[in-house]
């Protein structure tokens, strides 16, 4: 879990920093927009790659501590073991639906780095932004690859108790 541990602590000061940049361009294209009306149109553009990555990070750690959507009504309701299970299921799910995601998405960062295509206002690479998606899916993936590995040896280790 000490890998996890380090993840979550860099997720946390990059949301953090983030959040910081995203909050300070929206608000200098605001006070831009009504009291120096200069055409700067790359704030919008940072505030957006912002918001995206701290949506993504934030998905990953929602996930990680599952606080995200679930049907817990129904889970509640369920016997402890049965929950367990249906929890795997949901976390091997998770694994594949971000494994093929994040390892997908490389190829398009690989055709926009060749086609060396950039973003209107900043002029940065187009794959910077779209790297989100494979930032965020990859560790989705790691960690839930984890959590899974984990739950596995704890569930040995008790039945190694056991018996």
């Amino acid at each position: 879990m000490r890998i996890v541990t380090v993840i979550d602590k860099i997720e946390r000061v990059l949301i953090f920093a983030l959040f910081a940049v995203m909050v300070l361009a929206v608000f200098s294209q605001v006070v831009n927009r009504n009291i120096f009306k200069l055409e700067i149109g790359w704030f919008e553009e940072v505030a957006r790659a912002c918001m995206v990555y701290i949506i993504l990070f934030a998905a990953e750690i929602g996930l990680r501590d599952h606080s995200q959507l679930n049907i817990d009504s129904l889970v509640r309701r369920l016997p402890p073991k049965v929950a367990g299970v249906l929890e795997n299921i949901s976390t091997v799910v998770t694994i594949i639906f971000s494994g093929m995601v994040g390892f997908t998405s490389i190829q398009l960062l690989q055709t926009q780095a060749a086609a060396q295509s950039v973003t209107p206002g900043v002029g940065m690479p187009t794959w910077v932004p779209q790297a989100s998606i494979t930032t965020g899916c990859i560790l989705i993936f790691i960690t839930q690859c984890i959590i899974l590995l984990n739950t596995i040896l704890h569930h040995k280790k008790e039945e190694g108790e056991s018996a």
